[in-house]
């Protein structure tokens, strides 16, 4: 699935027991559905695997392996957590008033303690995580959404930190983010923001079941300038393309790359953020005006050009073959062969109607029901709507109607009996009600 390490705000690299759970609850399932689909053939192995490196999740948070499962090499989880740890360490220092944008528990307020230091006045802002009943003396939790700091006044703040948060948020709930940020901060304060980079999440095929679209470098650069702030940093953390050749590299640091040792993609990282896998900014409040309009402008066309990909983050099993067509990439299924074809991508879809639509191409003589195509969300794997198909039914179209917002969306194809092109893609279209 290509999901390491997350949690509902401040996610990539945080390796903590919360973020992993959350990723098991996600896989779990999915793992059981595949497996109890593909039965006993040769991907039951693969699977097996993939719970097994659940399992080390799980022990990097603090939950003990089976017996005889070697933590890997390099954790992708605590290598990201590490360097963003450091990078806590080198915010602007001095802070007498700091707000967090996303903290889900006690751990949260440790970690920034024990790396940036001890801050007389710690706001936390926080939607989906209850109250932690041990918070330390001098943190305020704030229950609310990053876009909405109404219970904090302003020029109050001397730091605000963002941490993995923006890329869980629609268009309008980043600028009202930024316009937030800008308000409480006083002239001089700063505002710190980390976050994956779609120049790479997207080449990656990467996923995570609460992300909208992730920014590039030029956005956030471009969003923080309208916002009011001068960026005085902007670097990466973990070189994910090679700046000279542009070739992609692994997202897991224990597949070996001919050109590039870890430590190298780690160093190298800071000086090339539109290459890395994260890029982290910090910028200065001035006494310039944010330009609402500009932002929003900015972050529309942002979303308009990168919803269309995040939705086509589909998954192939790996046996699966896959054909290069003029009109894309299609999933062959050859007769005979059940299973699954595509499923993912794993994202969050609003409240509101959807029409979901599959391009199925089945042989010739085909007959009867050839695969079943579904819609379904969350951590269950809750199926809101399912279509049998057969030879004659093409393009396949699905309507679903979520009252509220719903995470983990799925658009699935089994095959029952073979013997069709499925095309690795799907068009998905928000209804007016």
């Amino acid at each position: 699935m290509g999901v390491f390490g997350l949690r509902p705000h401040c996610d990539t690299g945080d390796v903590d027991r919360t973020s992993n759970n959350i990723l098991r609850e996600y896989l779990r399932p999915v793992s059981g559905f595949v497996r109890s689909v593909w039965g006993t053939n040769g991907m039951s192995a693969r699977l097996t695997a993939i719970e097994r490196k659940l399992d080390r999740l799980g022990h990097v948070a603090g939950v003990p392996p089976p017996e005889s499962q070697a933590v890997p090499l390099v954790d992708i989880n605590l290598m990201l957590h590490q360097a963003r740890s450091a990078m806590l360490r080198e915010m602007p220092p001095g802070a007498r008033r700091l707000l967090s944008a996303g903290c889900s528990g006690k751990w949260y307020f440790d970690w920034i303690e024990r790396c940036y230091g001890y801050v007389p006045e710690h706001l936390g802002i926080e939607y989906y995580s209850p109250r932690p009943a041990d918070l330390p003396a001098n943190v305020t939790w704030i229950a609310n959404t990053a876009s909405d700091m109404s219970g904090v006044e302003s020029a109050s703040c001397d730091l605000v930190f963002s941490g993995q948060n923006l890329e869980h948020l629609w268009p309008e709930e980043i600028g009202d983010f930024l316009a937030e940020a800008a308000r409480v901060l006083n002239a001089g304060g700063h505002l710190v923001v980390d976050s994956p980079n779609r120049r790479l999440t997207a080449p990656l095929n990467w996923s995570h079941p609460e992300h909208t679209i992730e920014l590039t470098v030029s956005e956030i650069r471009g969003l923080l300038e309208l916002s009011g702030f001068n960026v005085t940093k902007q670097v990466g953390i973990w070189l994910c393309r090679d700046p000279k050749t542009g070739r992609i590299l692994p997202f897991d640091p224990n597949v070996t790359d001919p050109d590039w040792s870890v430590p190298e993609r780690l160093i190298a990282a800071s000086e090339h953020p539109e290459d890395a896998f994260l890029w982290w900014l910090e910028g200065l409040r001035t006494h310039a005006v944010p330009n609402r309009a500009a932002v929003g402008a900015l972050l529309d066309e942002a979303f308009r050009k990168a919803w269309p990909e995040r939705t086509q983050r589909l998954q192939v099993p790996p046996d699966r073959q896959i054909e290069a067509r003029p009109d894309g990439e299609w999933v062959r299924i050859p007769p005979g062969e059940t299973g699954v074809a595509i499923f993912g991508p794993y994202m969050p879809l609003r409240a509101g109607r959807h029409r979901v639509t599959f391009d199925i191409v089945s042989d010739p003589d085909r007959e009867g029901v050839i695969a079943v195509c579904d819609v379904c969300v969350g951590t269950e794997v809750q199926v809101l709507q399912r279509r049998e198909v057969t030879a004659s039914s093409r393009p396949v179209t699905l309507e679903i109607e979520l009252a509220s917002q719903e995470f983990g969306g799925q658009f699935r194809c089994f095959s029952t009996t073979g013997g069709f092109r499925v095309r690795r893609g799907v068009r998905l279209e928000e209804l007016l009600s």
